[in-house]
């Protein structure tokens, strides 16, 4: 994911004449609705795919992986896969034990 992040941040230096803010920010959101999409087999194994159940898992999953991809670009590679692990833990392990 991070590779496909820095990779359409190359492309859009190179092809679009924007502020380094307004390309970063562009590749963040444009790669995170991209991994986004790439959940919904996992929900579909879970929940029928209907309108609301893929408005959820687009936005739930692409805020997350906004907050990764800015993790990424300001502190680095480990930082965003310690905040995306910490993430997973606690919804797969600490939510389902609460709950």
């Amino acid at each position: 994911r991070y590779g496909l992040l820095t990779g359409v941040v190359w492309l859009l230096r190179r092809f679009v004449d924007a502020s380094e803010s307004a390309v970063v920010w562009t590749a963040i959101v444009l790669t995170s609705v991209a991994f986004g999409v790439t959940h919904l087999p996992a929900t579909a194994a879970v929940f029928e795919l209907t309108p609301v159940i893929v408005g959820r898992t687009l936005l739930l999953n692409g805020a997350a992986g906004v907050a990764f991809g800015w993790l990424y670009w300001r502190h680095g590679l480990v930082a965003a896969v310690v905040a995306h692990l910490g993430t997973d833990l606690v919804l797969e392990l600490v939510v389902p034990v609460v709950l």
